[in-house]
Order: structure tokens, then sequence, then C-alpha cells
């Protein structure tokens, strides 16, 4: 998504609001973010097409009520309707887009199963302190019975016999 914004973004600056629009839908195709239909609206609007303009910017304002540059939406809007020839600025649409009629929830994910013991991290770290413990007390036990010569004690003395 954030790939086709920024080449959008870089079409809008470049004057090439046709193809910046596109590369916009195509981000919101790939996620449904408002702001993408605020960089439709703006090219839209540079593009003086009045009635796409004020589409996207009704969806806008739709989909992230409590924007930031609501103030500034307004005003731009007011002006799209001053310059399509409206008689009443869209005050009535604007106080009923302040609370959506319908709130879109994400579906109920599948809930998380519990995993297994042995796919816990804490089950494989006791198993390795276990492991290492083992082969420590193996070496410390194999050192320990030497006592310090390689032939073993036999009723003939230390002889080597081989």
């Amino acid at each position: 998504m954030q790939a086709h914004r920024a080449v959008g973004h870089r079409l809008y600056r470049l004057g090439r609001y046709e193809e910046a629009v596109a590369s916009f839908r195509r981000a919101y195709e790939v996620k449904a973010d408002a702001r993408l239909l605020f960089d439709i609206a703006e090219c839209y609007r540079e593009m003086g097409a009045v009635d796409q303009a004020l589409f996207y910017y009704d969806r806008y304002l739709a989909g992230w009520p409590d924007a930031f540059d609501r103030a500034e939406v307004d005003e731009k809007v007011a002006e799209l309707e001053a310059m399509r020839g409206g008689t009443a600025p869209r005050t009535a649409v604007a106080a009923r887009r302040r609370h959506p009629l319908m709130i879109v929830e994400p579906p109920p994910s599948k809930p998380r199963q519990t995993p297994r013991v042995w796919q816990r991290w804490w089950f494989w770290t006791a198993v390795g302190v276990v492991v290492l413990g083992g082969v420590g007390v193996g070496v410390g036990v194999a050192s320990a019975s030497g006592s310090g010569t390689s032939v073993p004690a036999t009723d003939l003395g230390n002889k080597r016999f081989f």
C-alpha cells in the first residue's frame, strides 16, 4: 500500500493527476485507508472534476468522522459546491456526516489455540539446560574416576599389556 501511495504522491506533485488517482486507487484496494480517499479527492479537485472530488471528500469524512483536517475539508467542499453552482452549502450533510449511520466492524477472528507444552519456548529452554547439565555431570564423573592415570590397576601392577 505504501509503495502505491508514494508513487501517487510523486505523480500528484508532477501534475499527472489521472495517473495519481489510479495509483491511489490501487493502494486503496490493498488497504482501505480513508486518507487515500482524501488524496483521490485532491487529484479530482486539481483536475476540475467537481462531482468526483465532492464524492471522495464525502467518503473521506464518512470514513474518518473525527479527521484532524475536517475544517479544511469542509472549506474545500464549500468551494467546490460554489463552483458547481450549488445554492446551499453542505452544512446539513456535514452535520449528518459527523455521526455515521453505520459502523462497520471487522469480522471476529478465529480464537487462538493454546500452544502445546512442546511448542512453548520455556520447554525447550528446560530441555537444553537438562542436556547441558547431563553432559557436564558426565564429563565431571569421567575426569574424577580417572585419578590422573590412563593405565588401569591390576594384580600384576601398573603395567601396560598392549
